[in-house]
């Protein structure tokens, strides 16, 4: 089973082929990956899209750029976990009620893998950031120029891109791990998404 798997995944592209091969790619490094591999990817794609959450946020100057960076880096590490537990559990009993048969380790590697169109973005957010802050945040004391509205643009369509592919790839991982359908997997994720949408309200 490996042997065919390495034979339609390029290890050293697992994370590029997910773009085109998402259904292999999962089953690829569910198979050959070692745990620390998907806490790796899961960290750092959740480190991307807490940066994301910056956007538009009020910018005073009172922290600099690199203690914003380092202080989400070390909110992601506790986060990550947080999220990834609670999404995998009720993902693994959601999608049992559509006749899933995955278990929770399987679930918690997978979500770690749905993570991966933020890595992608990762360079591009922290070079926004650094070089052009003024549209990055929000900035009272500084105007935003054409180019800036162009940047934020680009930038925002990259962003909503990989949000949605990181939403298809949940869909096409629980219907992977689970032996599910797709449509079944679909409207298991939408159980998540209300559970994890009522503890950010109340929390």
């Amino acid at each position: 089973m490996s042997e065919q798997l390495t034979g339609t995944v390029d290890d050293r592209h697992a994370i590029l082929s997910i773009a085109v091969k998402p259904r292999d790619t999962i089953r690829y490094v569910l198979t050959t990956k070692k745990l620390s591999y998907f806490i790796f990817v899961g960290i750092i794609g959740v480190f991307a899209s807490n940066l994301v959450s910056f956007i538009g946020s009020e910018f005073t100057g009172q922290y600099t750029l690199g203690d914003i960076v380092y202080s989400t880096f070390l909110l992601s590490l506790i986060l990550y976990f947080l999220s990834t537990v609670l999404s995998a559990g009720v993902l693994t009993l959601s999608a049992k009620a559509f006749g899933g048969k995955g278990k929770f380790k399987e679930m918690f590697r997978m979500i770690s893998v749905t993570m991966i169109p933020y890595i992608w973005i990762l360079p591009v957010l922290l070079f926004w950031m650094q070089f052009a802050p003024q549209s990055f945040f929000s900035i009272s004391y500084m105007e935003t120029s054409l180019g800036d509205l162009i940047l934020q643009f680009v930038c925002g369509t990259l962003i909503i891109i990989s949000s949605i592919w990181t939403y298809v790839i949940t869909v096409i991982g629980i219907s992977e791990v689970h032996r599910i359908s797709k449509w079944k997997a679909f409207f298991a994720s939408f159980i998540v998404i209300a559970v994890l949408g009522a503890t950010y309200f109340l929390f």
